[in-house]
């Protein structure tokens, strides 16, 4: 389960992606290829693309259990709380920071175990410490970070109470991911996501059984807080704590060390200082972004409905998908190697890899960014059906951010990985600050039933000028990229998704036109449409000699297809 980043930020997808007795990487990062990438990005965006549709039928089950109303804005306020403490303590420092780190330490002399023991041990115990506290003070955090009031805000610091603990398993599923990934190690980081959304799953169901009917803040009872607060945080809980089968087969085991001098970290100390001033501006801005939506969803009565954080979870949920299919499995399969080539100043090597990030993802999430776009309204209709429209309006501002979050997340690795925390953080600056004045003004401005709206365009206009300021800095530290290559691929992608989308246009026009609003109605022209969206987009870019589709396609159908082939041998053996 993901935070909601108002603030236009990057997010960390704990669910919104080995033998010998010390973590020595499987392969040395620097001599990585690129099917090695695609193995790593296809087993990342497997276990996405089931964790993110698990994700969407969690979200459909939360909004029929609760609604979009002030018990269900109350309940997404508080179950968003947990992962946007994680993300100001500590996730990007783990997320970003670590890798890097431990890559270094794999060379040395003991393959890096007392370093990754020493972290393990101080950044389990701290993160420990900060859920106990947080989980204290559920009451006051909830006063900060919504305007909730009332019978409301009574209920949100019930949930938030006993979704708080999900801080300590959400370090846990990044403390545990991130030493698997540095050894090359994908396959159960990207899966656990899922694991954890049977159970939430499961939990919502039975909630829905047990208490079938919606009711409004003064009316829950404590069993039924209890019962879908708890199952929340049980889900988060099995997804970091599945993690330590992978790593105990592997033969690694861990021994509690304490304590961090003398163990080369003096350096990562300075970079995570860095990530957490990023990571305390980012969550400003969230906390901003939350208290003018829950300013605006306040003001809606029975008879007029204003779209507040759930209609803008909703929404962020979906359009997430694209880039944690793609481009996020994409670059944290090769963010090793990008480590490894920093670390020994390859800057062709670096140069090259940059450019894979901008183009070759770019060939799939930017005509799916043109889905989004298109087909809002059907997608909407099926998975969330409650305010559809209002739903669909936030999805359409968000759809065209899709690739500029994805050049922003590649950037942030790559200061990280030269150790450049200082641009990481200017970065996050000028991406928090300009999502910011959109939402401030979005608050003055705009009538209120716009106001989500508009934070969703926030996404789109921030991640742009971020993306961009990192480019520059990246470009000056590693030369110049070949930026003409990168805008023809861009404009050739761009004309083909823009061709695929325009027909697809018509067809959704056309079924909506003679078909109704249920669930089933938003098939028709899901499945008619996204058919003909795929035949002309594959086929316009089969005609203009789009290379990259073939890049970001290919690798991972080969390598599915030899996953898929040993899975038969094994099965045939076992039979």
């Amino acid at each position: 389960m993901t935070s909601a980043p108002t603030d236009g930020a990057r997010p960390v997808d704990p669910v919104d992606p080995p033998t010998g007795s010390t973590p020595v990487v499987e392969q040395d990062a620097e001599q990585q290829p690129q099917t090695s990438v695609a193995r790593g990005s296809l087993a990342m965006a497997s276990g996405t693309i089931v964790s993110r549709v698990l994700g969407v039928l969690r979200q459909s089950l939360i909004v029929s259990a609760v609604g979009v109303a002030l018990a269900g804005e109350a309940f997404t306020a508080a179950n968003t709380l947990p992962n946007v403490i994680y993300m100001i303590i500590a996730g990007g420092v783990l997320n970003s920071v670590l890798i890097p780190q431990l890559v270094k330490a794999a060379k040395n002399p003991d393959g890096g175990r007392e370093f990754t023991d020493r972290i393990l041990t101080v950044g389990g115990t701290a993160i420990l410490v900060v859920t106990i506290v947080c989980t204290a003070g559920a009451a006051l955090l909830m006063r900060v970070m919504t305007d909730f009031s009332g019978r409301t805000l009574e209920l949100a610091v019930f949930f938030a109470f006993l979704t708080l603990p999900q801080i300590f398993f959400y370090g846990v599923y990044a403390l545990l991911g991130q030493v698997l990934g540095a050894r090359g190690r994908f396959l159960a980081f990207g899966w656990s996501p899922a694991i954890a959304n049977v159970v939430a799953i499961a939990g919502l169901v039975s909630f829905l059984v047990l208490f079938p009917r919606q009711v409004a803040p003064d009316q829950w009872t404590p069993s039924m807080v209890w019962w879908l607060g708890g199952t929340a945080t049980a889900s988060i809980a099995v997804q970091g704590i599945v993690l330590l089968v992978p790593l105990w087969r592997s033969g690694f085991r861990f021994t509690p060390r304490w304590g961090l001098r003398g163990v080369g970290l003096d350096q990562a100390s300075k970079i995570a200082r860095w990530a957490f001033a990023a990571l305390a501006v980012s969550q400003v801005g969230f906390v901003v972004a939350s208290k003018i939506m829950t300013t605006a969803s306040d003001q809606q009565t029975a008879a007029n409905f204003i779209p507040g954080v759930t209609v803008y979870s909703n929404a962020l949920l979906v359009f997430q998908m694209p880039h944690s299919f793609v481009a996020l499995s994409f670059i944290t399969a090769m963010y090793p190697r990008i480590a490894a080539a920093a670390h020994r100043g390859d800057h062709p090597a670096l140069r090259r890899d940059y450019v894979a990030g901008l183009t070759v993802p770019t060939a799939l999430t930017l005509p799916m960014s043109v889905v989004l776009l298109v087909f809002s309204v059907p997608i909407c209709q099926l998975l969330f059906h409650a305010h559809v429209g209002a739903s669909a309006l936030v999805l359409a501002t968000m759809a065209l951010g899709v690739v500029p979050f994805g050049v922003d997340v590649l950037n942030q690795r790559y200061l990280y990985a030269h150790d450049d925390g200082r641009t990481a953080f200017a970065e996050q600056c000028v991406l928090t600050g300009s999502a910011t004045l959109v939402n401030l003004a979005a608050l003055l401005f705009v009538p209120v039933e716009y106001v989500v709206p508009v934070i969703g365009g926030g996404i789109v206009v921030s991640n742009v000028l971020s993306s961009l300021f990192g480019l520059w800095f990246i470009r000056r530290r590693i030369g110049r990229l070949g930026g003409m290559r990168v805008v023809r691929a861009w404009l050739r992608i761009g004309v083909a998704s823009a061709v695929a989308g325009g027909v697809a246009w018509l067809v959704v026009l056309g079924c909506q036109r003679f078909l109704g609003d249920s669930r089933l109605d938003a098939l028709v022209p899901l499945v008619a449409g996204g058919a003909v969206f795929a035949f002309f987009y594959f086929t316009v870019a089969a005609l203009l000699g789009i290379k990259e589709v073939g890049e970001v396609v290919d690798p991972m159908v080969r390598t599915g297809a030899r996953l898929g082939s040993s899975v038969l041998r094994r099965v045939r053996r076992t039979a």
